[in-house]
């Protein structure tokens, strides 16, 4: 697996966010147990603190009331007396030590004012130091403290009793800590080798997850890499089930098509361009050659540079048109839009229309129905595209013919509409009107590219237009422009 690849940064990104959360999620149990630990542990300490003043009160009670209670207190943890009461304290001591396991325990009672009365025998040292620096010595509240000095961990509680009323003692009692952090030892141990257990495992699932996510791009990168412009047909199946990457798989797919179909298009307009070329140099190759193989007088060389010229007159309106569309097709800052009132404009369009088809002798009337009807548009385009319209309509129609141009509006669009008397279109050849270099076999005697209405259709688009026809055949055709109003 690369370092820079997609599904090495998803598993790094993955691991990291599992991480986080199974080390939060771990800290909060560690923290759970921990506080339950120590909260059970602070209840026994209390618990044994109680017995251990119960056990204070009655040997208290059990002796007589003018004794020393310093006295009464040296007597039942240092001395050993026969006498009947001290034998039933020392009994119930022996008892609640056993019941309470406080052989372990640590104790020390001090007087209200901290001085030191007794201690259980296996406070040394240590434990006295530990006390003496480490915990507090309150007389008022109960407290709980975690001691640890030297390798020993202790939890001590201060516990205030009051004895016949004439002096305050305090029970410092602490207990061992070795279990409790033993417990927490394995825990924390157990959460941090789950942690990388499941990270692993995750890691190594995600992984192959991942690489099941990532096959459709590694088939389309394979696909992409098979592709050559004489094998855009290929494509990617579309087996997986995943929406993005159906959705990927359905995008590279609908570019394939659009390529092939590109192509393909290319491809014919080559075609085309070679064919519609091919005739006017041919034509102007044989005149050169007629002119220099025998002699000639001037009008017979006149003759062959005018047909000559008027070819390259024709090479070079098929290069210009070639030119517009390419620039149509593909550079959209050519169009230099504007608000335009498409009265005066559709005016001016219809008076220069009729000084094109005044040499016919063809009658051109113009219709307009709305005093005012503004588009956003290009007028240098515009201009091309009716003037294309009227100009093939001029073209097909016979001397002594029609021509109406009428312009409407609603509320939405404008629509102009250029109908003529010609000679018609076939019902079979209007799906292909606005094909690049597409003529009606029925105007193959008339003089064109091939590309006016391509050209027309191109603008219309570009305006967010659109252009429709309707003809029939020796009766005339209606080209129809709708544009969008502002």
């Amino acid at each position: 697996m690369q370092i820079n690849s997609i599904r090495f940064k998803s598993n790094v990104l993955y691991a990291l966010i599992l991480a986080a959360i199974l080390s939060v999620f771990g800290s909060v149990i560690f923290y759970a147990v921990h506080r339950m630990l120590y909260n059970d542990l602070d209840e026994l300490l209390g618990i044994k603190a109680r017995e251990v003043a119960d056990i204070i009160h009655a040997y208290e009670q059990a002796q007589n009331s003018d004794n020393d209670p310093l006295d009464l207190m040296a007597q039942l943890f240092g001395h050993k007396q026969a006498d009947a009461h001290k034998r039933i304290i020392d009994d119930l001591w022996s008892s609640e030590v056993k019941t309470l396991n406080l052989k372990d325990d640590f104790l020390n009672v001090l007087t209200s004012r901290g001085r030191l009365i007794l201690s259980s025998e296996n406070v040394k040292a240590t434990e006295e130091r530990l006390f003496a620096s480490q915990f507090p010595f309150v007389i008022n509240k109960v407290v709980f403290k975690d001691l640890e000095d030297n390798g020993q961990h202790l939890r001590a509680i201060n516990f205030p009793l009051a004895i016949n009323d004439q002096l305050q003692l305090v029970i410092q009692l602490a207990t061992p800590l070795s279990r409790t952090l033993h417990i927490l030892d394995k825990l924390s141990m157990f959460i941090i080798l789950a942690i990388l257990g499941i990270l692993i495992l995750t890691s190594f699932l995600g992984s192959l997850f991942a690489r099941r996510v990532l096959m459709p791009v590694k088939e389309i990168a394979e696909t992409a890499n098979n592709i050559s412009h004489k094998e855009l047909n290929v494509r990617v199946k579309g087996r997986h089930a995943d929406e993005e990457i159906r959705y990927l798989v359905d995008s590279f797919n609908t570019m394939l098509a659009r390529l092939e179909k590109s192509f393909t298009h290319i491809n014919e307009f080559s075609s085309h361009v070679a064919h519609e070329l091919k005739t006017p140099l041919a034509v102007i190759r044989g005149e050169i050659e007629l002119a220099l193989g025998e002699n000639h007088n001037a009008q017979e060389l006149r003759k062959v540079l005018q047909t000559s010229m008027a070819q390259v007159n024709r090479v070079i309106r098929i290069v210009k048109d070639l030119l517009l569309l390419a620039n149509l097709d593909y550079r959209v800052d050519i169009f230099k839009f504007e608000t335009i009132d498409l009265v005066p404009f559709i005016r001016e369009i219809g008076e220069n229309g009729k000084i094109l088809a005044k040499e016919k002798d063809i009658d051109v009337t113009v219709k307009i129905l709305p005093e005012a009807a503004f588009i956003s548009g290009d007028k240098v385009h515009l201009r091309r595209l009716f003037f294309n319209l009227i100009h093939n309509a001029v073209k097909f129609t016979p001397s002594g013919g029609t021509i109406i141009i009428v312009f409407q509006a609603d509320t939405k669009s404008a629509v102009v509409s250029v109908s003529d008397t010609g000679i018609g279109i076939a019902q079979e050849d209007m799906s292909k009107l606005f094909t690049k270099f597409f003529r009606v076999p029925k105007a193959q005697g008339f003089e064109g590219t091939g590309l006016g209405l391509n050209i027309a259709q191109a603008i219309a688009q570009a305006h967010q237009g659109e252009i429709s026809v309707q003809s029939q055949i020796s009766k005339g055709s209606t080209f129809s422009v709708s544009l969008p109003l502002v």
